[in-house]
């Protein structure tokens, strides 16, 4: 049976919180992602059959990279034209961000995976709306948090996580875990899960 698989890395709970705080009370249409589920999306990998899961946690295993930090700038919307279908904050130029995506690529392919080809613009999906958001909402948000700023959030592992629907929302679960720096390999985390957040339309980079 088929695992629909996502590369990610986690935030801290305190930037999380920060950035929850950003949609206490969203207007009618505009489905906010849980605090507990914001992460940064490094490869989505879709639905992927059990023959090519098999492996894949060592193969990802062999990327080495030294822990590093990034930085959260600014909100922005998806599709940039057209009605918008996705919130997110942005996150701000990082060569080690860029490496460590292009080695985890690199990784997937040789195990016999397809990656995404377009350009890889690191978000973090804030909310998710409906037809029924107004634009004036939208256009004053991102004016109000055009200068968000959280800085120095640190990288010292990423994860590689299954999606699945449960009751109607969609439950991540950890498969597992790839330290970064001296700590670099895998290590297995059964049953680790975000909590379940209901379904809502994706912007094509998986579900984040």
């Amino acid at each position: 049976m088929p695992r629909r698989l996502f590369i990610a890395i986690d935030l801290p709970k305190p930037v999380c919180w920060r950035l929850g705080q950003l949609l206490l009370q969203p207007p009618r249409g505009v489905r906010p992602v849980r605090p507990v589920q914001l992460h940064l999306t490094l490869h989505f990998l879709g639905d992927i059959e059990d023959a090519a899961c098999a492996g894949l946690p060592e193969a990802l295993a062999r990327v080495t990279h030294d822990a590093f930090s990034i930085a959260i700038q600014g909100t922005g919307v998806f599709p940039l034209r057209g009605r918008p279908s996705v919130l997110w904050a942005g996150v701000a130029e990082s060569a080690a961000l860029a490496e460590l995506h292009a080695a985890i690529g690199a990784a997937l392919v040789s195990h016999g995976l397809e990656i995404e080809r377009r350009p890889y613009v690191p978000h973090v999906t804030l909310a998710r709306f409906t037809p029924a958001v107004p634009r004036s909402w939208t256009v004053n948000f991102l004016s109000e948090t055009a200068r968000l700023a959280i800085d120095d959030i640190p990288v010292d592992r990423f994860h590689l996580y299954r999606s699945r629907k449960l009751d109607g929302a969609t439950e991540h679960s950890v498969e597992a875990t790839f330290p970064l720096g001296s700590g670099s390999g895998v290590r297995l985390i059964a049953g680790s899960r975000k909590s379940p957040e209901p379904e809502g339309r994706r912007d094509g980079h998986g579900p984040d």
